[in-house]
């Protein structure tokens, strides 16, 4: 409804066009001729069935922000080269065959898309992979310009053919205070492995990138030619950075390679129900009719069925101790079902059963740490030490055990674990005290579980003095670096997520005895408070 033109005070009804909004006579019941006329001389009613008459393109998102997959298709139409790049980059991020561009069915999936799509041969493909990778490597060292501080990671890998190969990865923050990890080399090593050997291939690695400035830690795997290569290291990063170089903070060990280590000595008591178990286990799996068997038996001594059986991973700890956990509610039913079948021949012994019903807190937390570094996607050195400590705190108290086989496994597997772990810097506690949710009161508290009361303050002292030597140290760069740059600082800091140890329940109860004490924000007042009150 529109004001009338002779009348303005009356209103009448007219037809309003979509496309160019023109108004048109409109009465009910009256003829529609002259709107037909309209549609077929409307200029923009034209215009628009010209563009539905153009086929449209389909904008493609991707998937993360960090895929690296195209925003959009071109609107400039097909373009061979960037189809080839593709194709390359598809090769290499799914560890494709070259010769997979002259397969028949991918080339004419590739004609059925486009037919203006050219075949690639395998030669082609693989050069243009290197071209790609070139591209790749020379974007990294523009962003590694703008990375101040670098960590490295290291390991060597056999191949089934008896090739050995060095991998280096880095580790860094980026300028959005976000974690990056990028694989700076993946080459083969030429025997003997030695450190010497080992070292010249990370250093030629660290010079070829130009990072010999950046580096400040290097963690590596606990054998011997890995002590050697980081001596050799810290002797090299010495002579080309001076006094810049601080080597107390060089060599990290690899935690999860400790903890390895650590429990396949103390689990040398329970060899005979773990290869029993595997066994019951294959048995079983082996045939539905025995399995149905087993839980009949189950039914019949009114056992619960819970969780499944299953088998374990030799490498990885965290399984096997879930094998034998889920197996310890059905050792009634593998005893009765050992009579029944002549060729059941691996039933675990009642000491077995025992022994690991007593020494199942410490394997939990072994476990513990397992999970944990396994699952976590980036593992940060802040998440380490609350479960180092939950483990020494069950060592400790297996090695005061009355039953004499705990008490040796406790004393033979903190052995190894001081082995590896007593000679190492304070770097995981300094994570630690830098996390938000522990502080210097966490650390306080762990020293108290893990270390007598005379040893417990003494390393304690010294970590907050060194603390306050690298509060001077970085506190003196940040001056140095804003006064040449002519700008201000800020203060930024960020929590990392993680699951939490077992220990850190009795730690809460701790904090909540002790909450009273006033709390300081300043790294400065936390180390001056603490010393005060010593």
């Amino acid at each position: 409804m529109v004001p009338s033109v002779d009348d303005p005070n009356v209103e009448e009804m007219k037809a309003r066009c979509r496309y160019c909004a023109n108004l048109l006579t409109y009465k009910q019941g009256s003829s529609t001729s002259h709107l037909l006329r309209h549609k077929r001389s409307c200029t923009a009613i034209k215009a628009n069935l010209q563009r539905l008459s153009v086929q449209s393109r389909l904008g493609f998102q991707p998937i993360s922000a960090s895929s690296g997959l195209p925003l959009q298709v071109p609107t400039n139409g097909f373009d061979q080269a960037t189809v080839k790049e593709l194709i390359a980059k598809m090769i290499a991020a799914h560890d494709y065959s070259f010769r997979m561009v002259e397969h028949e069915w991918f080339n004419a999936l590739m004609k059925y898309m486009n037919p203006l799509y050219k075949q690639i041969g395998r030669k082609a493909i693989r050069a243009e992979c290197l071209r790609v990778y070139k591209d790749e490597k020379e974007m990294l060292k523009a962003e590694l310009k703008h990375v101040a501080y670098i960590s490295l990671a290291t390991n060597l890998w056999t191949s089934n053919q008896s090739i050995s190969y060095i991998c280096v990865v880095a580790h860094y923050i980026d300028k959005d205070w976000k974690m990056q990890t990028r694989v700076l080399s993946f080459t083969e090593l030429d025997p003997p492995h030695t450190g010497h050997v080992i070292a010249d291939a990370v250093f030629v690695c660290v010079a070829e990138w130009k990072l010999e400035k950046k580096i400040i830690s290097i963690t590596l795997d606990n054998a011997s030619n890995s002590d050697g290569a980081v001596r050799d290291l810290m002797a090299m990063f010495d002579v080309r950075r001076g006094t810049s170089f601080d080597a107390k903070y060089f060599h990290v060990r690899c935690c999860a390679h400790i903890i390895n280590l650590v429990v396949q000595d103390g689990t040398a008591y329970m060899t005979n129900l773990v290869s029993n178990l595997r066994e019951i286990i294959k048995y079983f799996k082996k045939s539905l009719a025995r399995l149905h068997k087993f839980t009949e038996i189950c039914r019949v001594l009114g056992l619960e069925i819970g969780k499944h059986l299953c088998l374990d991973v030799c490498t990885r700890w965290s399984s096997t101790y879930k094998m034998i956990n889920v197996a310890y509610p059905y050792r009634q039913a593998m005893k009765s079902y050992a009579i029944s079948d002549a060729n059941y021949k691996w039933e675990p012994s009642k000491q077995e059963w025992n022994l690991f019903k007593l020494i199942e807190p410490l394997l939990y937390a072994f476990a513990c740490v397992a999970t944990s570094f396994s699952t976590t996607s980036y593992p940060t050195s802040n998440i380490f030490y609350p479960h180092i400590v939950s483990i020494k705190k069950e060592l400790r108290k297996a090695m005061v055990h009355q039953n004499q086989l705990y008490n040796d496994m406790g004393h033979k597997m903190m052995e190894k674990f001081n082995k590896y772990w007593e000679d190492t810097s304070n770097v995981m506690v300094i994570a630690t005290f830098l996390d938000p949710r522990y502080k210097m009161k966490y650390v306080q508290w762990c020293f108290q579980q893990i270390y007598d009361e005379d040893k417990g303050k003494t390393e304690l002292k010294d970590f907050k003095m060194e603390l306050e030597t690298l509060y001077e140290k970085f506190d003196a760069q940040i001056k140095q670096t804003s006064q040449r740059a002519g700008v201000s600082t800020s203060n930024a800091s960020s929590m990392a997520s993680s699951s939490m140890p077992p220990a850190d329940s009795e730690f809460a109860a701790f904090l909540s005895a002790t909450s009273a004490q006033p709390s300081k924000s300043s790294l400065r007042k936390t180390i001056w408070m603490m010393q005060m009150n010593q």
